[in-house]
């Protein structure tokens, strides 16, 4: 059976295009659920580790570590490896009632990937924050592919809403 030349160059064309995809390999996407202080609230209050709420402002001090950010390990972009960002945090921390108590630290930002996608840390002139405290006294932000840690320009109802989840103990 012969084709019309502009059909058979389509054919070509399809056939090309759909050996291409299969040879790409099966597409995958990262799903996040989005982020809500009463989840995030919910996830620190469960933790075995202690966790810091504050409102204010974060600045990096430095370089991350290492000095590019987020590394593709083996130059595979699906083997990302994150990278630390030291800051200054400037603000006031919940103290069961309000953000009242005054809070001036150095935060460690985790930043963490998940193979091809990876947090990112940005400063923050004011943002509602959950520091994982460590033994040691290390405030730890922990950055991560799905955002969560961080609420930045936080509305009067995200801060009320940590209120709520602290006295009722359900979130």
């Amino acid at each position: 059976m012969s084709f019309p030349l502009s059909l058979s160059l389509s054919l070509s064309l399809a056939a090309a295009l759909a050996a291409a995809l299969v040879a790409a390999g099966p597409a995958s996407a990262l799903s996040c659920l989005a982020p809500s202080v009463a989840s995030t609230y919910g996830y620190a209050a469960d933790s075995p580790a202690n966790y810091v709420v504050a409102v204010g402002s974060l600045q990096a001090t430095g370089p991350s570590n290492p000095p590019q950010g987020a590394v593709a390990q083996g130059g595979d972009i699906n083997m990302m490896a994150g990278y630390t960002q030291v800051a200054q945090f400037s603000g006031m921390a919940f103290t069961g009632e309000a953000f009242t108590s005054p809070l001036t630290t150095r935060i460690v930002a985790d930043v963490t990937c998940v193979a091809a996608w990876c947090g990112s840390y940005a400063d923050e002139a004011n943002a509602l924050f959950f520091f994982r405290r460590d033994g040691d006294g290390t405030h730890v932000l922990e950055i991560n592919a799905c955002p969560g840690n961080v609420f930045s320009n936080p509305t009067p109802a995200q801060l009320q809403q940590v209120t709520q989840c602290y006295n009722s103990g359900d979130c």
